[in-house]
């Protein structure tokens, strides 16, 4: 698979986790087929970005979101989108925190090695979510999501909500691997655009 489609399947990660989260605030709960593929991604050790998320298909909705953001209608995911770009800065200065780096990549692999509870078990959620609620959480400007207060102040919601954000900034380090750059989203977009369409083809 070619740079363009890798870099666009991280990005369809990125978008998901954000959407998912944005479902979240807003109903109190998100799509659960995508919300799986998206925490598998945290605790998946491979570099390749089909392997992390298996197949467009399970970034149904991380791609629809990637192909708005880019055409005409970005202001009905605009708070989205706010999410997306946050991450792509959080991940930026993570990776010059090797401190930080460290106490995820320890968590990470504890939860790799436990037998107990699948990853999206409410116990591993709550882990992942207190991961990243000091470690992230402590890195400025952070990252406010918007919604219902009903469902923001729900322990368990806001595990997940933090969970997911810790699966965008996997999907935002996939990215950078593959060579993306913020730029690339405006001189690139018609490059994203047909390769979303040809991976959707893939798919289908």
């Amino acid at each position: 698979m070619n740079k363009i489609n890798n870099q666009t399947l991280a990005l369809a990660g990125i978008l998901q986790s954000v959407m998912l989260v944005d479902q979240l605030a807003s109903k109190g709960e998100c799509d659960a087929d995508c919300s799986v593929v998206s925490l598998n991604s945290i605790t998946s050790t491979s570099a390749n970005v089909y392997e992390v998320f298996e197949s467009p298909v399970q970034l149904s909705i991380g791609m629809a979101a990637l192909k708005v953001a880019l055409g005409k209608q970005t202001k009905s995911i605009q708070t989205v989108i706010f999410y997306a770009l946050s991450l792509i800065n959080l991940e930026k200065k993570l990776m010059k925190n090797s401190a930080l780096l460290n106490v995820i990549s320890t968590e990470i692999s504890a939860l790799n090695k436990q037998e107990f509870f699948e990853i999206t078990h409410s116990n591993s959620i709550a882990r992942l979510g207190e991961l990243y609620k000091t470690t992230l959480g402590e890195l400025n400007p952070r990252i406010m999501v918007k919604g219902e207060q009903l469902h923001l102040s729900n322990q368990r919601t806001a595990n997940h909500i933090r969970a997911l954000l810790l699966a965008g900034i996997r999907a935002v380090s996939l990215w950078k691997s593959q060579g993306g750059k913020t730029w690339h989203l405006i001189l690139n977009k018609k490059k994203i655009l047909s390769a979303i369409d040809a991976l959707d083809r893939i798919g289908s």
